[in-house]
């Protein structure tokens, strides 16, 4: 499922995707009911673990070159 630092993430690609990126948030909002409703269906569950466990492996792949992990 969606994590809380995942959904701030998006917040904060969505914020900046208005402010910065000439997006209409109608347009944001768009994508996240798309979202919502690929989320329902079977392929959801895949997608959401693939990118949790992306950002899982760039967040240790970061902290490993921050030498983070001893």
């Amino acid at each position: 499922m969606i994590t809380a630092p995942l959904f701030i993430i998006f917040l904060l690609v969505a914020f900046a995707m208005i402010k910065w990126g000439n997006v209409h948030p109608g347009v944001l909002a768009f994508g996240a009911i798309l979202g919502l409703s690929l989320a329902s269906t079977t392929l959801g569950g895949p997608i959401l673990n693939g990118i949790e466990s992306g950002m899982t492996a760039a967040l240790s792949a970061a902290s490993n070159i921050a030498g983070g992990a001893r």
